[in-house]
């Protein structure tokens, strides 16, 4: 019996004996490649706690489990009381992108690779794109993370990036034309030689669009006729301006020139002087005086102020009201020598109605010792009256390097009584600016200081040099001598005419010289005795600006260097407030059809004063 009880209990115990529970856990990374899960797979006994890690990759960082597990941090259990399966959730890294812009343009962002708007997953490749914004704006460089002068750059983004895009202005635009002109009649050398200019060219509005004229020119090389039979005249052609580029528009066979010399414009009127220096001695000058009324589509009525009878060297033109009747009366000079008075004169030629013109000489004594006949001449009311005065500046005479009144300037007003003009001013320090007597070239009369009073500047020449100069009046028709600029060496900077408009549009009038042909301040490389030679201009030196007291400083910045520009000469004008200069050369090369045509190349210069 008792061993009975013992079998059975021994089965008993067999009976309730079981094999323990085993659970397996399984791990995966979402996305794969973004981590790893350890362990990744084991079995574990029911009931066992199971210590899981989530490790992720480089550029990922760990988000959250799901599946079996939850919570978002990287370490975690579960309670294996069955299969278990957990997922760690990965992420890409996310970085910012800066963009810093300075100066005036955007950035255009390509995404190459996924990402986002601001901050990219890590790995992005963003296309950056400097965009430049107004005509002025310039790309520069990159700079930050990436430096870089390409205007589109790829960066990628594995860590927070920075980036800074720098536009800076420009300085000059320039746009170049080249047109094939052809004038029947006309062969290539006479053509080429209408359009070569010591002076004279201008620009003009015409139905608000705008124009060049270029008065013809006769250039003689080193061949210098002996008179003027040998060559003719030549006639006269005008550029206009079509998107910001000069172009051929037509040519003005009644308006012949040998050369020329001075111009001045008032409104839509224009006058004209012509020279010839052709006869050997130097005294066959018989040129001739236009006046010209601008009509539309670049048109423009022209007279002849002068009859056969008033030919002269009109070195020097100007116009005004000198009666006071309403129309624009016309001077010239030197004018006429007068034998038996030993007297100069200068031409004035009262207009009367229908542009026709009665000369009317005005006898000043210029044959006192040291001085001599003026070669330039203004008009301007001075007064307040609405009469016009007469400023003349001496020429030529005595010895330029010792006599000291060549640099006298007069006034001189008309006498109602002894109905001439008679003089009211003559300079009383000729030497206040330079050592030596300068010859003018040209007088302009304008308020420089903005005290409602006109003054006066002169454009002189010498054999020593080139010089302007400014004297402030005192409302009274008296003058003072205020400022002078440096005296220029031809070898430096050679011109005989100026302009003058607000060129940088601070309210103050400035002067803004036309050089003439060559100089180390104005060609990049001069030769001065070709200047079809010497290639590259600088405007810097010519551009003299208002100091708001009637000075004058240059214009200084030498990025206004054009080194690879062919150009005779250049002339400067305003379109909407932004200054111009626009410049022509011709050539005979590569002629398509017959000799009677020349390639124009011309040269319209935008420069930004602001910089």
């Amino acid at each position: 019996m008792k061993k009975l009880f013992s079998s059975l209990c021994l089965v008993i115990l067999f009976s309730c004996s079981k094999d323990p529970v085993i659970y397996t856990l399984s791990g995966t990374a979402n996305p794969a490649e973004g981590g790893t899960v350890s362990p990744s797979s084991q079995q574990y006994d029911s009931g066992d706690i199971a210590n899981i890690t989530a490790t992720a990759s480089a550029e990922y960082v760990f988000h959250n489990w799901s599946g079996s597990a939850s919570g978002s941090s990287p370490n975690t259990t579960v309670t294996m009381d069955s299969d278990k399966a957990v997922i760690a959730n990965f992420i890409k890294k996310q970085y910012p992108l800066t963009i810093e812009i300075e100066g005036e343009g955007t950035v255009k962002e390509t995404v190459i690779q996924e990402g986002l708007a601001t901050d990219y997953n890590s790995g992005t490749i963003v296309e950056l794109t400097a965009e430049p914004t107004g005509d002025w704006s310039q790309f520069e460089s990159w700079s930050g993370d990436i430096n870089s002068n390409e205007i589109t750059i790829q960066l990628t983004v594995d860590k927070p990036k920075s980036v800074k895009v720098t536009f800076v202005e420009k300085n000059l635009i320039v746009n170049k034309t080249v047109t094939r002109v052809d004038v029947p009649g006309q062969s290539t050398e006479y053509l080429r030689a209408s359009f070569y200019n010591v002076s004279g060219p201008f620009h003009y509005l015409s139905d608000e669009e705008h124009y060049f004229f270029y008065p013809g020119t006769v250039f003689w090389g080193q061949n210098k006729p002996n008179s003027k039979d040998e060559i003719p005249p030549s006639p006269s052609h005008a550029l206009k301006k079509v998107d910001g580029f000069w172009t051929y528009h037509k040519t003005f066979n009644d308006v012949l020139f040998w050369g020329a010399r001075n111009f001045d414009t008032f409104e839509n009127k224009v006058v004209i002087g012509d020279g010839n220096e052709i006869g050997p001695d130097g005294t066959d000058w018989n040129g001739d005086t236009y006046f010209g009324e601008i009509q539309g589509k670049g048109e423009i009525n022209w007279v002849k102020v002068n009859d056969e009878e008033n030919r002269g060297f009109y070195h020097g033109t100007t116009f005004g009201d000198l009666n006071n009747d309403g129309l624009l009366d016309v001077g010239g000079a030197p004018g006429q020598w007068y034998e038996q008075e030993n007297k100069w004169s200068l031409k004035t030629f009262m207009q009367k109605d229908g542009m026709q013109f009665e000369n009317n000489d005005q006898i000043f004594e210029y044959n006192d010792s040291g001085h001599s006949l003026p070669f330039t001449l203004g008009f301007a009311d001075l007064f307040g009256d609405e009469y016009g005065e007469i400023i003349t500046a001496d020429y030529g005479g005595g010895d330029p390097y010792t006599d000291s009144k060549l640099n006298r300037i007069e006034i001189f007003k008309y006498d109602r009584d002894l109905q001439k003009y008679v003089k009211h001013f003559e300079s009383s320090s000729p030497t206040a600016f330079y050592e030596i007597g300068m010859g003018a070239t040209s007088i302009k009369a304008f308020d420089f200081n903005n005290d409602g009073i006109k003054d006066i500047s002169i454009a002189r020449e010498d054999q020593k040099g080139n010089a302007f100069e400014v004297w402030i009046g005192n409302g009274d028709g008296t003058f003072n001598p205020h400022f002078a600029s440096p005296l220029w060496s031809q070898n430096e900077l050679q011109f005989r005419e100026f302009l003058v408009f607000d060129a940088n549009n601070d309210g103050y009038l400035d002067i803004l010289l036309r050089p003439f042909h060559y100089g180390t301040l104005y060609r990049t490389n001069p030769v001065w005795w070709n200047v079809y030679a010497s290639k590259g201009i600088k405007l810097n030196h010519l551009i003299w600006l208002n100091n708001g007291n009637g000075t004058f400083s240059y214009y200084s910045n030498e990025d206004l260097i054009i080194d690879d520009i062919l150009v005779d000469s250049v002339h400067p004008y305003m379109d909407n407030g932004i200054l111009h200069y626009s410049g022509s050369f011709t050539t005979d090369e590569g002629a398509l059809y017959g000799q009677d045509a020349i390639d124009l190349t011309t040269y319209d210069i935008k420069v930004n004063l602001k910089k």
